[in-house]
């Protein structure tokens, strides 16, 4: 069914259209599209890539940090004298006579070989601190992998919500042209005012104004996903829509099966699809990865200390050497090597309080991180509720309020019962009720996604 508005030389004007012709509330789209966009960022997303790397670094250190010094192989020549020695002996007359010494009978060719043994314990240590360290950077990927997630998806969303918001200006437009054609006929009959036709122009023009803003929005949220996606910034998306699941968890499609948990003002909406938000606290504490990479950090540190705490121990050398001597027996010598802590006080000691105050801040950044994440559970989930309340009241009355209204106001103005400044006013009211809903799923949709990072699960099933 649709609206006419009657001129006196017999041109019809379409002013507005009723449900069948409005704007459709619900999207339908599937989750592939943008699943398989997500997909894509983790498989090819440079950060991630980044993230990968430092994991095999980690993974890298490990064997390196419980492995002994390598030994230390030794050649050389001991006690070479730098002069020669004089030697004196009688000739034939027996008279004596000085000359050069020969060989030192204490010159020694000498090959050895030496380990340092680090004390009982300390290459245990060393190990389990690189170990939590590689359990770290997994969890830092795995946050990083969230993040990437949650980007693409507010991307795609602001991508939808710009498509959307073109295609509700194009059929305002329209209206808005039939609208200045039935203006310009009763101005030109007699039965109309020249400010009639102005004022539905500047409406038209800004229209023209909201899809230069809407276009220029879109482009940039198409680069910001293409470089998520590792593709060039220009890469063009056709279509993206609203998920339905997601759309569902926002409002129900029809208004009968809307509900408010009391009649007073500010209302949530009744039957949230949502978890309680306790559960969404407990599965982020347990399952966010940026609270395990902390609590990866905080067991290395601990093992650090530990190490501190050994480090006035002594490491010991051990060296055996084989030494040849011309004319005498060959010899061998082992040797071991102990150092002294001496300065036990400013050395060690203040290493063990370096380590015990970096444990401690540790562990003040996780109680704060661990705060941070309760805090933004509830923030974000007020947030759901009160996209959902409004999109609720969208649905249940302001929409079909409005579109009453617009029905009111193209009856009444065919009558002469109201001006034609009344009727722009309910189509542009109208317009921008169905542009504020699509806003405001948007606004839903992506602090879910922002949700689903800080839990570290999707929460819809």
């Amino acid at each position: 069914m649709s609206l006419f508005l009657h001129t006196r030389s017999g041109s019809v004007a379409i002013i507005a259209a009723t449900a069948s012709l409005m704007f459709p509330i619900r999207t339908r789209a599937q989750d592939r599209p943008l699943d398989s966009l997500v997909a894509r960022a983790v498989a090819v997303n440079p950060r991630l890539r980044a993230a990968q790397h430092r994991v095999e670094v980690a993974r890298a250190r490990i064997g390196p940090a419980g492995a002994r010094p390598d030994p230390m192989l030794m050649a050389g020549i001991q006690n070479l004298p730098l002069g020669s020695e004089k030697t004196t002996t009688p000739n034939a007359h027996g008279t004596p006579v000085t000359t050069d010494g020969g060989p030192d009978p204490m010159t020694m060719r000498m090959l050895g070989v030496g380990q340092t043994f680090p004390y009982p314990g300390k290459l245990s240590l060393r190990r389990r601190s690189a170990v939590y360290e590689l359990d770290a950077a997994r969890a830092e990927a795995d946050a990083a992998r969230l993040q990437v997630g949650r980007d693409v998806r507010r991307a795609y969303y602001d991508i939808a919500y710009a498509g959307r918001a073109l295609e509700i200006i194009e059929r305002n437009r329209l209206v808005l042209l039939d609208v200045i054609k039935a203006a310009e006929v009763r101005y030109a009959v007699g039965n109309g005012a020249q400010s009639d036709v102005l004022r539905a122009r500047v409406e038209a023009a800004r229209l023209g104004e909201e899809a230069v803003a809407l276009l220029e929005e879109r482009r940039a949220a198409v680069a910001g996903l293409n470089v998520l996606l590792d593709v060039p910034t220009e890469t063009p998306l056709q279509r993206a829509s609203v998920p339905d699941r997601v759309a569902r968890t926002a409002v129900s499609d029809s208004a009968a099966k809307i509900r408010f948990e009391s009649a007073s003002l500010g209302s949530r909406a009744a039957d949230s699809p949502l978890p309680p938000l306790a559960l969404l606290q407990a599965r982020a504490v347990e399952r966010s990865p940026v609270l395990r990479a902390q609590e990866a950090m905080i067991s290395a540190q601990t093992a650090r200390v530990e190490l501190a705490r050994k480090d006035h121990l002594p490491d010991f050398d051990l060296s055996l050497q084989y030494g040849q001597r011309s004319g005498r027996p060959d010899m061998i010598t082992a040797v071991i090597s102990l150092p002294i802590p001496i300065q036990r006080g400013s050395k060690q000691n203040q290493l063990v309080a370096e380590s015990r105050a970096e444990l401690s801040a540790l562990g003040a950044e996780h109680s704060a991180l661990l705060n941070e994440i309760r805090g933004d559970v509830v923030r974000l989930y007020a947030e759901l509720e009160r996209d959902r309340a409004q999109l609720a009241l969208y649905v249940k009355a302001i929409i079909p309020q409005g579109r009453a209204t617009l029905e009111s106001a193209v009856a009444n103005y065919q009558v002469a019962r109201s001006d034609f400044l009344s009727l722009l006013d309910a189509q542009s009211t109208l317009f921008n009720y169905e542009t504020a809903y699509f806003r405001t799923l948007t606004s839903f949709a992506k602090t879910l996604a922002e949700l689903e990072q800080v839990v570290g699960e999707e929460i819809l099933r």
